[in-house]
């Protein structure tokens, strides 16, 4: 009976008795592709991250040095500060959405290795997961409690930060659209 809930349960097709002499030179050599291929998943993610990274830099920077230029009107740097945050904002919701995207396929590449590594003689994917679960638990180290914290959990922290100073410069902006325009009473 074929267990429709487990997608990974077919992963071995053949058994090293019907394949042949090649089985274990042709597992090994599939799982070094594979993880290689691991590896440049997370190459594309830090790609990834950096690109996101540039684009609020400049978006912040933009926001930052137009009112220094004092090229442009009230009005224009208020049009472009909410603009701007805007767009920042939407940017950030991308890369959080791209940076769960990379951890669920990360999390598959990674199980695949795992399930090929049974038939290996060593299970280095797993022995190094298996020691970062445990390292999770609280642990005191030179009086601080330190604990392994997943990349995916550090990565969202900076696109949130982000976001949460967009909002912050989109609430400022909406209470200066709200005030009423200024007007000198000098002749």
């Amino acid at each position: 009976m074929e267990d429709k809930e487990n997608p990974l349960q077919d992963i071995l097709k053949n058994e090293e008795a019907t394949y042949g002499n090649d089985y274990k030179e042709h597992l090994l050599e599939q799982y070094k592709l594979y993880v290689e291929s691991a590896d440049h998943i997370s190459e594309r993610r830090s790609t990834a991250n950096n690109f996101f990274l540039t684009i609020n830099g400049f978006l912040l920077s933009i926001i930052g040095v137009l009112p220094q230029l004092k090229l442009a009107t009230l009005e224009f740097n208020v049009i472009w500060l909410g603009g701007v945050s805007a767009a920042g904002i939407l940017f950030c919701v991308a890369w959080i959405a791209l940076i769960r995207s990379y951890k669920k396929l990360n999390e598959a590449k990674f199980t695949v290795i795992s399930v090929i590594e049974r038939k290996l003689p060593a299970a280095l994917f797993d022995a190094e997961w298996k020691y970062l679960v445990e390292d999770k638990k609280k642990k005191r180290r030179f009086g601080f409690f330190v604990r392994y914290f997943p990349l995916t959990l550090i990565e969202i922290w900076v696109p949130g930060i982000c976001i949460v100073i967009y909002l912050g410069m989109l609430v400022g902006w909406w209470f200066v659209i709200q005030q009423p325009p200024i007007t000198s009473s000098m002749p």
